[in-house]
């Protein structure tokens, strides 16, 4: 599933395997440049991303298509999300670690690898 927002649809990789996949996807949790979606991001990836299925994995990639700024209020309950957004199980997620991590959120965790993996 690939959401558009201004013309904007992230590539398929084709033949990309699922620890290359999480890799790339950590590195694009860190570095959005937008900081608070960073540190929302990068704090989701270091407690949820080695426990993502492919198919989350492949929701969280299309997620991450978007404006960084929709991204964060969406998660944070600012804005409603599109209903595309919503049906994925990964926003969920996103929205639960939104809502838990709350005014905590202060440092970017270290970039380690997520501790598992699931095929």
């Amino acid at each position: 599933m690939a959401l558009r927002n201004g013309g904007l649809q992230r590539k398929q990789r084709e033949g990309e395997d699922t620890p290359t996949m999480r890799r790339r996807l950590q590195y694009q949790m860190r570095k959005r440049g937008i900081l608070e979606t960073d540190l929302l991001l990068s704090t989701f990836a270091a407690e949820h991303l080695g426990q993502l299925s492919r198919g989350e994995m492949q929701e969280l990639d299309s997620l991450l298509s978007n404006i960084d700024w929709d991204i964060f209020y969406w998660a944070t309950g600012k804005t409603r999300p599109p209903p595309q957004v919503c049906s994925m199980a990964v926003f969920q997620k996103l929205r639960e670690h939104a809502r838990r991590r709350g005014e905590s959120i202060t440092r970017m965790p270290d970039l380690d690898t997520p501790s598992t993996s699931k095929e």
